[in-house]
């Protein structure tokens, strides 16, 4: 009897299989139920954005078809990490997680591939310091490909990418402060247009890109200083902007662009912030400019770049046309191939090589390289230049000059601001002491002065203004040396009244009255005065003092020198002045014209707004008319008064203080061979108070003075004046 086969196994275990395709089917059918719920609900948002100022995710619809992948439509994400805030946007996206390594506490995900995606990342000045939580093992994130076949934009700090461009990304990073990583990326536009700051430096043009950056820590490197860590290769082909130094002046950037017409080529590899030799880059393109009459003119720019295994090298040209100007001719060598953030400064230090050009109205902003950190000092708008420059090492080499024909000047000096055309010629030449020196001659044919906090009102017109600035050491360096000298002789003060900002109110102002001022003041590298020589001259000048008026002719003439290293504290080492055709409004119109001369000693100045001054003075003058004027009018004293007046020429001492509202003459001591007096007065906003005591023989009088009244003291007078109180201290 034959015997029968048995029953395949899936027969066997067919009620079995049933039962688990039931199973796997009812999970499945309860992970899309449960997994697309969770996509499309407040559940996975309000999960996923626990912490929306370090995470936030939003989208406008999502699906999952099996375990770990994820389908999405209208994405928008951003974070917040440390100073930098990031957003990345797609309208589709899809990818995987990795289930397993959720159990090591590893996020991991699949190839992530989106649809027009946009990414942008920006500094804030605001630190979000990254969370430790101790006892705990960080998570740990990995997106072992991001890519994209239509990457619309990328925003990177300053650098903006447009276009339609292919794109691919790798990143892993520690939680909780432990290392990052950005594994081989890489971006390819064919249509890029490339953008940094304002300006558009690549248009619809090739762009490659390739970055990676090993696992590092943040105490080993942030922010710029990755720059060390980076290995980076860029190849660039496309239209490029030409040079406008026609369009304006008030630009970031000393240039302006116009068109595309130009063409830029590059090819360039970093390998740990260094640039590898064979990086090169080739740029063409037109310069505009003017010539004095206005009418355009167009001239070819040529740039190169190439990289040597111990140099970046640098040639540009702008060929001469028939008239012979403008033109540039520059052959520079940067011998150091670092870029990093430590020293930006390290290109400069490491420059050598020509530059000889002849340019009308170029741009000035390129003054700032030099005058970087000379912040009272400021060239602006547009100059003839013409110069010839020999570097080494970032030195100006002996031989070297720029010159500057009809340039815009200001230079911000105790408050005020010189301003005018200038001309400037800067040399270099040896010092057999103290080596190379760099020296800038600046003369202003006319200019005008104006305080600060009025720049519209014009103090002083003048002609032939002088600043020197001198300077040892490396270009780098200027300003750290810097030693300046101003000079102007006559200038033109229109309006004396102007200089009440620095007189003590109603106590003491000018009335009116013009004049003329001369200087020589010596500056530090901040631009405040070192030591100086300063004369003012007015004629018919009107002074106020209190209630009293006088009116003549003044010279002031003043040394002063700083007393500390800084601040504006100065010793008076001289001050002369000299009164002359003074008259008292009020004294007899038969009085001949009044003269002093005054010279103060041992005296300080404090320069603000007012003054500050003290010191004691000599005076020798015609008389003590005026002096006796300031306490009352003639026909208050007794009669015998006009022996003093007429008396002859006086000699006398004082003390003198100017501060806040108050003028302070104390311990004024005057005399000749027939009398004596003595004094001490205080105007106060405006009021007089103070003593006089004065002698004749046997004669002598007292005049006490308060709030404008007077009361004379005839009998016991030298007694009384010698028991009120002294003014100022000794």
């Amino acid at each position: 009897m034959p015997t029968s086969s048995p029953d395949p196994w899936w027969r066997v275990h067919r009620t079995g299989l049933r039962r688990a395709g039931v199973a796997a089917c009812a999970l499945y059918l309860l992970y899309l139920v449960a997994a697309n719920v969770f996509l499309n609900t407040s559940i996975g948002a309000d999960v996923i954005n626990r912490k929306p100022e370090r995470f936030h995710a939003r989208w406008d619809w999502a699906m999952s078809l099996y375990p770990g992948h994820i389908h999405a439509r209208g994405i928008v994400m951003g974070g917040h990490a440390r100073t930098n805030l990031w957003t990345i946007a797609s309208p589709r996206a899809n990818g995987r997680i990795r289930i397993l390594p959720l159990l090591g506490r590893e996020i991991a995900f699949g190839r992530i591939r989106a649809q027009n995606v946009s990414v942008h990342v920006a500094r804030t000045p605001h630190d979000l310091p990254t969370t430790v939580r101790p006892g705990k093992s960080p998570w740990t994130i990995r997106f072992a490909a991001i890519t994209t076949p239509s990457l619309l934009r990328l925003d990177f700090y300053d650098a903006r990418v447009t276009g339609h461009g292919e794109a691919r990304f790798e990143f892993e990073k520690t939680l909780q402060g432990g290392a990052m990583e950005v594994g081989p990326s890489t971006l390819t536009m064919p249509d890029a247009t490339l953008q940094i700051s304002d300006v558009t430096v690549l248009r619809e043009g090739m762009l490659e890109f390739e970055i990676a950056i090993p696992a590092h820590i943040r105490e080993q490197a942030q922010g710029e200083e990755k720059l060390v860590l980076l290995d980076a290769h860029m190849r660039v082909d496309g239209p490029a902007p030409g040079i406008d130094l026609v369009a304006r002046n008030d630009d970031a950037l000393p240039i302006g662009t116009a068109g595309f017409v130009g063409h830029l080529r590059a090819d360039l590899t970093l390998e740990r912030g260094v640039l590898m030799p064979g990086s090169q880059l080739d740029w063409s393109a037109p310069v505009y400019s003017s010539a004095a009459d206005g009418t355009p003119l167009r001239h070819p720019l040529g740039v190169a770049l190439r990289t040597s295994s111990d140099a970046i090298l640098v040639a540009a040209r702008v060929p001469a046309p028939a008239s012979g100007t403008p033109w540039l001719r520059a052959d520079l060598r940067v011998a150091d191939r670092r870029i990093g953030p430590d020293d930006w400064l390290r290109p400069v230090r490491a420059l050598g090589g020509t530059v000889e050009t002849q340019w009308p109205a170029v741009p000035l902003r390129w003054i700032d390289v030099i005058l970087r950190d000379i912040d009272w000092l400021a060239f602006d708008g547009r100059a003839d230049l013409d110069a010839d420059v020999r570097l080494h090492e970032g030195q100006l080499q002996p031989g070297s000059r720029i010159d500057l024909d009809d340039a815009s000047l200001t230079a911000r000096v105790l408050d005020n601001r010189f301003s005018g055309n200038a001309h400037a010629r800067m040399r270099m030449r040896d010092d057999a002491e103290a080596g190379q020196r760099t020296t800038i001659g600046i003369v202003l044919d006319q200019f005008t002065l104006a305080p600060e906090s009025a720049p519209d009102r014009i103090d002083l017109r003048g002609r032939d203004l002088r600043l020197d600035l001198s300077s040892t050491g490396t270009l780098a360096e200027f300003h750290e040396r810097l030693d300046a000298r101003l000079r102007f002789d006559d200038a033109q003060v229109p309006d004396l009244r102007t200089y009440n900002r620095y007189l003590p109110g109603d106590s003491a102002r000018l009335v009116g009255g013009s004049g003329h001022a001369s200087g020589d003041i010596r500056l530090d590298n901040g631009g405040e005065m070192i030591d100086g020589r300063m004369r003012v001259r007015g004629q018919d000048v009107r002074v106020a003092l209190g209630p009293s008026q006088l009116s003549g002719n003044v010279d002031l003439d003043s040394r002063l020198s700083r007393m500390q290293r800084v601040g504006r504290r100065y010793k008076i080492d001289a001050m002369a002045l000299r009164l002359d055709g003074v008259r008292l409004d009020g004294a007899g119109g038969d009085d001949a014209p009044w003269w002093a001369r005054l010279a103060l000693e041992d005296g300080t100045l404090d320069w603000r707004e007012p003054f500050e001054v003290s010191g004691r003075g000599r005076v020798d003058m015609r008389d003590v008319s005026v002096l006796l004027g300031l306490f009352a009018e003639r026909s208050v004293f007794p009669r015998w008064i006009g022996n003093l007046i007429d008396s002859g020429e006086a000699h006398a001492t004082g003390d003198l203080r100017l501060r806040g509202n108050e003028l302070v003459f104390d311990r004024v001591q005057a005399s000749n061979d027939r009398i004596d007096m003595q004094a001490r007065l205080r105007i106060a906003d405006g009021t007089p108070n103070g003593d006089l005591y004065a002698r004749w023989g046997v004669l002598g009088m007292g005049v006490e003075l308060q709030g404008g009244d007077r009361k004379l003291h005839i009998a016991g007078a030298r007694d009384w004046y010698e028991s009120r109180p002294p003014l100022l201290p000794e």
